[in-house]
């Protein structure tokens, strides 16, 4: 996973997973998202995303409840439809 924020968007790339989202890039993610110039996270360059990636939208929006979400993955759409918190997901 990676991450990078440009004008109040933080764009996340690659896998997505729960092999991939190390102790040092939640923490990197935690850390971006409490920076007070942010708006979006942009999904569009995810590759594979899993569960962690679920985490890391709810993580976000905790942080930063006026946080919008771009190209949700459709597996993780999917996994929030399992369970049912399609509401707390703004996008």
């Amino acid at each position: 996973m990676n991450s990078e924020l440009r004008d109040g968007v933080l764009y996340i790339g690659g896998e997505v997973t729960v092999k991939t989202v190390t102790d040092t890039a939640y923490t990197h993610f935690k850390q971006q998202c409490r920076l007070q110039n942010l708006d979006t996270v942009d999904f569009a360059s995810v590759s594979r995303a899993d569960s962690a990636c679920l985490s890391l939208l709810l993580t976000a929006q905790r942080l930063n409840p006026n946080v919008r979400f771009r190209h949700l993955p459709e597996s993780v759409r999917a996994l929030a439809d399992l369970y049912e918190i399609n509401d707390w997901l703004s996008s």
